[in-house]
């Protein structure tokens, strides 16, 4: 109708596409102007030169956010703000940035406000960020009371028990995408173990694949764009709801036959209560147990690909790792227990060099919700709005805190020569916000799991599971990469996966 009138009025089309062109470019031009030409305010934080309006540096982030953000970091400090499309984020790196971030007030900065858009279409209302923050601590410590030592003990037979029935389908020697492999091994043993054996059944039939459809809500166009009407969106909602009918089939299940008890975290939320004396609601156990299993998959699975794939290329740490195990346990063919797992430090180093090298999430953020946020630092002016970042990933590779960071080097954690081992933390390692110790100063180069009040309490599982998965693999098969170095990452997914995971493998037993 506008090209219409338009050319009622006189004007041809071509006299429109010049203006429209005259207005991009002048457009265009005010954007790097406004860049190079307006003064800036001191007080307020940095901010990253883009060529493209709207866009901002959403380009450069997307193919390699850790080198951005590191090239961004020697231009203009420990904080500076880039644009992401409909986002505009503040990195605060380096100890004192992680500090600033996960230390941050909820009335300050809010991690809800951050993700919450996202996050309720994937797990949910009412719980994680859908809900009130005192009522989501609540949330966090009915599960870190289902993830105890005697649980843990429980926990040990059913993963080895899932991995043997997993490992004994492949053939004697082939080739696999590791990454696809232990993604679908993780989520047989953190259902087995979490959620119990009617969550596990379900999963050969179909649940799998529900759990893939609800992973695709969780990218960073998602982040971006929290609900488009596309269809994987669509299926990521269809996926969400059906699960919801199957735990709620579980859960009613168990509560018609008493005698069925289980001791796993479907169990421990079925049995607690809210500070107010109320139980939880079946829709919130059903959100709770999606999200628990969500984010251990997500964790556990890329963390043993990028484990197997440095080891493939480090047969000298497998050689290494095994006879540990012969060492301590008298034999390859011995069975793990959640003790002796404690007893391998290699194998508990693999874990731990791995997650600073190829942490599955690289950065945490939270969007500040007060009219402006003061860096106590050097006192620059963070306004309303804006996603504050902490980016441990970066922090983890920074040579300041890491002897030649880029290494995979297991060892560097039982020979504590790096600057990291000597490095003063902060005291917030013991503040509890409702679910116990945090356990971890935010101030540590080294987060992983993240610090603050939001940190994961999931660690303790995670590197049970991962050891015990780990070392399951390592003990069966030998194996080797099929490139010549340790694959890049691909940063497409929230979860920084490989881009070629692929490896040979030869039985051994």
């Amino acid at each position: 109708m506008a090209i219409i009138s338009t050319l009622l009025s006189g004007v041809s089309i071509t006299e429109l596409i010049y203006k429209s062109l005259i207005a991009i470019v002048a457009y265009w031009v005010f954007h790097l102007l406004s860049q190079l030409v307006i003064p800036k305010d001191p007080k307020v934080v940095p901010t990253v030169f883009s060529w493209v309006p709207v866009m901002g540096n959403a380009v450069e982030f997307g193919k390699d956010p850790i080198n951005f953000l590191k090239s961004c970091q020697k231009k203009y400090g420990d904080v500076f703000t880039f644009q992401l499309v409909n986002k505009k984020v503040t990195a605060c790196l380096g100890p004192d940035g992680n500090q600033f971030v996960f230390n941050a007030r909820q009335n300050l900065a809010s991690a809800a406000a951050a993700y919450n858009d996202m996050t309720k279409y994937v797990f949910g209302r009412d719980i994680v960020f859908d809900t009130q923050h005192s009522l989501f601590m609540e949330q966090k410590k009915f599960i870190k009371n289902g993830l105890n030592i005697d649980t843990f003990r429980k926990d040990v037979p059913l993963i080895l028990e899932e991995c043997n029935l997993f490992l004994d389908k492949l053939e004697p020697k082939g080739q696999v995408d590791a990454y696809h492999m232990f993604g679908a091994l993780i989520i047989n043993t953190a259902s087995r173990t979490l959620l119990g054996p009617e969550v596990r059944k379900a999963l050969d039939d179909g649940v799998a694949q529900l759990y893939y459809d609800l992973d695709q809500g969780f990218r960073p166009i998602n982040f971006m764009f929290p609900n488009l009407p596309l269809p994987a969106y669509r299926k990521r909602d269809e996926a969400r709801e059906k699960l919801a009918v199957i735990y709620s089939q579980i859960i009613e299940g168990r509560r018609s036959n008493p005698d069925n008890v289980q001791d796993d975290l479907l169990q421990t939320l079925m049995d607690s209560r809210y500070k107010d004396g109320s139980g939880i609601p079946d829709a919130q156990i059903c959100g709770i147990l999606t999200a628990a299993l969500f984010g251990g998959q997500h964790t556990s699975s890329t963390t043993s690909a990028w484990a197997i794939l440095e080891l493939s290329h480090r047969p000298d740490i497998v050689k290494a790792l095994r006879q540990e195990i012969i060492e301590k346990l008298g034999s390859l063919k011995a069975e793990f227990t959640y003790d002796n797992l404690e007893e391998l430090p290699l194998l508990e180093n693999i874990v731990r060099e791995t997650l600073r090298l190829h942490p599955p999430i690289f950065n945490m953020m939270r969007r500040v919700v007060v009219d402006e946020m003061v860096y106590e630092k050097n006192g620059l002016i963070i306004p309303k709005g804006n996603y504050i970042c902490a980016a441990p990933g970066v922090t983890q590779i920074d040579e300041t805190y890491f002897n030649n960071p880029m290494k995979w080097d297991p060892y560097r954690w039982s020979e504590k020569t790096d600057p990291v081992h000597i490095m003063e933390q902060g005291d917030d390692a013991n503040i509890d916000y409702g679910f116990g110790a945090v356990g971890i100063s935010s101030r540590s180069p080294f987060l992983p799991f993240g610090a603050g009040r939001h940190r994961c309490i999931g660690e303790k599982f995670g590197y049970l599971q991962l050891k015990a998965v780990i070392g399951t693999f390592v003990k069966r098969f030998d194996f080797e990469g099929v490139t010549e170095h340790v694959p890049k990452p691909d940063y497409t997914s929230m979860v920084v996966v490989p881009e070629n995971s692929n490896i040979r493998f030869t039985r051994r037993d």
